[in-house]
């Protein structure tokens, strides 16, 4: 059968989001709608992606669904993107009346009842690979489509890899993540889910990989590696796991591999203040083989604020966290965030101070926005915060400065977050 996935995006990067060279959030791939484009051509479908990023609106996106009939359509949506969700299915339904429409990914998979339109057939819960598949495998064999299906969490290794080919993949090699990445660079997911309680992922993250944290072995993710680098001959490499440092024992196993293979290629990884606090032999290790930069959530220079947030670490372990890492040469991405609810203008400087005093090699301050179907969004509505209409930019990989919460001073935080400047 013929398959069309549409990536939507548009949420964070917008229609023409190709327009320039180096265009971060227009090039990134989907790595979950690639999962499952490999999972549906393993068994014989045909399959092709429209990104809606690289259209110039929605006039071509009407003309594009024109001229693409398939089967079956599928829509992986985050929660920047829900909006966009209906009046795609509406596009479809218009020129293809016949066709199938499923929905999945985040939004669909913990907000079920925002996706109950005419348009959309089957609303897809959780992990899709297997679960996408039965349903395109039924529609071929003339059974019923149920409205909606629980997917099922796939033995990672089993899966064939991400179908990065499906998008338009020299975008992505041409750009970096974190500054001084050597091109061409490629993205990595290794596992999915996250065993830690930061309210402001959880419990959505959970909602949809389910626990406990899974990961593919370290012999399936370096293998991997070898079939780009034969491809694609990256220089870089960035593993866009929440927390790539979780399991000693596999990163260290992993390390061994990846050295061996000699691919003389830098990496970017996420990790936690407290994981690289708990074991320094497993930093140094991962430094030997190129381990450049950390992303690390310091988040706050308060630990009410952090206990707040349920993040599980505490501003000590930050200070020593960046300690260790300048120990190694290890650089530092350090994402932290102002305007959390409740947060007073002493715990803004404090976390204003933090930053100044760790000295982060790429600073990456956010304001507070909060993510429907996670514990502090519960939180911020009952306390009455939510604006109704959000002012400024909306979430990306690379920045957010939303004004969404009741009661900041959004004026004081701009002069604070400006080159770190500390004020008393």
């Amino acid at each position: 059968m013929k398959i069309c996935l549409i990536y939507v995006g548009i949420g964070v990067a917008g229609f023409n989001a190709n327009r320039l060279p180096g265009d971060r959030e227009g090039a990134w791939v989907g790595h979950g709608i690639a999962s499952i484009g490999a999972s549906l051509k393993a068994v014989g479908h045909e399959v092709e992606l429209i990104d809606l990023r690289h259209l110039g609106g929605w006039a071509d996106f009407a003309a594009k669904i024109e001229s693409t009939k398939a089967d079956v359509y599928g829509l992986s949506v985050s929660p920047v993107d829900g909006q966009f969700v209906e009046p795609i299915a509406q596009f479809i339904k218009h020129y293809h009346p016949e066709s199938r429409i499923i929905a999945g990914g985040i939004q669909p998979t913990i907000f079920k009842d925002d996706y109950n339109c005419e348009a959309i057939d089957t609303i897809l819960v959780g992990e899709g690979e297997i679960s996408f598949v039965e349903l395109v495998n039924a529609l071929s064999e003339g059974k019923d489509w149920p409205g909606i299906v629980e997917g099922v969490q796939p033995n990672l290794d089993a899966l064939p890899w991400a179908d990065r080919e499906l998008f338009d993949y020299k975008r992505e090699i041409e750009c970096f993540f974190a500054p001084g990445q050597a091109l061409p660079s490629v993205t990595m997911l290794a596992g999915r889910g996250c065993p830690f309680h930061c309210n402001y992922c959880q419990p959505a993250e959970n909602a949809v990989f389910g626990t406990p944290f899974r990961i593919r072995s370290p012999e399936n993710v370096v293998a991997e590696l070898r079939s780009l680098k034969d491809k694609y001959q990256f220089k870089s490499i960035t593993f866009w796991d929440d927390t790539f440092t979780i399991s000693k024992p596999w990163v260290m196993k992993f390390c061994d591999l990846y050295e061996k293979e000699n691919f003389g290629a830098t990496i970017a990884a996420c990790s936690r203040a407290d994981l690289i606090c708990r074991d320094e032999a497993m930093i140094e290790r991962m430094s030997e083989i190129g381990v450049d930069w950390f992303v690390i959530g310091l988040e706050s220079g308060s630990q009410r604020i952090l206990d707040l947030i349920k993040k599980g670490t505490t501003v000590e372990q930050n200070y020593k966290a960046a300690e260790i890492c300048r120990k190694y040469g290890i650089k530092i991405f350090g994402t932290y965030m102002y305007g959390l609810p409740t947060e007073t203008r002493e715990e803004a400087l404090a976390t204003a101070r933090m930053i100044d005093e760790i000295k982060p090699e790429h600073a990456s301050p956010f304001y507070f926005h909060p993510i429907k179907g996670t514990g502090i969004y519960t939180l911020c509505e009952e306390l009455g915060l939510l604006k109704e209409e959000v002012e400024g930019e909306t979430i990306a990989r690379t920045g957010m400065h939303a004004r969404s919460i009741k009661g900041i001073d959004y004026d004081f935080l701009d002069s604070i977050m400006c080159g770190n400047r500390v004020l008393t």
